[in-house]
């Protein structure tokens, strides 16, 4: 496992959808294509912007809280047929360890909302094509800012993955 941070991420309004890149320690990089709900989440919590009501990555936080687990880290476990997993791992009330099946993007959503590693599997980056891969530059912060001010809570419902 290569434990990964966000570099960023890129929004096409117009095609409605986003590009989050993971960075390695050693210049590995993984970009995997996210919805801009999922997208606005992320951006959210490292833009630090406030929205009136909790999104549903920080309802889901605030259960794990209430229900006594914490969230260790998350695992972009498998690319199969075009399509990233991940797994949350959990440690719940009793201590044990659990495993939550996620899509990378909910995943990474919640581990910047608690700080937690985010892994990825070599099998993973050894299955990307890395040639194939476009990463497209992270968006400048004033222009997320201004995105995440401007949305509308109706506009969630607008996109469908």
């Amino acid at each position: 496992m290569i434990q990964m941070s966000v570099r960023g991420i890129s929004v096409d309004s117009a095609a409605g959808s986003a590009i989050l890149v993971l960075e390695g320690p050693n210049g590995e990089g993984l970009a995997i294509a996210i919805g801009v709900a999922e997208a606005t989440s992320i951006a959210k919590e490292l833009e630090g912007v406030e929205f009136p009501r909790p999104l549903t990555h920080d309802l889901l936080m605030s259960c794990l809280d209430i229900l006594g687990a914490s969230l260790e880290s998350v695992e972009v476990s498998d690319l199969r047929d075009d399509t990233y997993f991940a797994e949350l791992v959990v440690q719940d009330a009793s201590g044990k360890e659990q495993r939550i099946d996620s899509r990378p993007s909910d995943a990474i959503a919640l581990a910047v909302r608690r700080d937690a590693p985010i892994f990825v599997r070599r099998r993973v980056l050894r299955l990307s094509d890395p040639e194939a891969q476009e990463i497209p530059p992270p968006a400048d912060k004033e222009s997320w800012k201004r995105l995440l001010r401007e949305m509308d809570p109706e506009d969630f419902g607008k996109y469908k993955m």
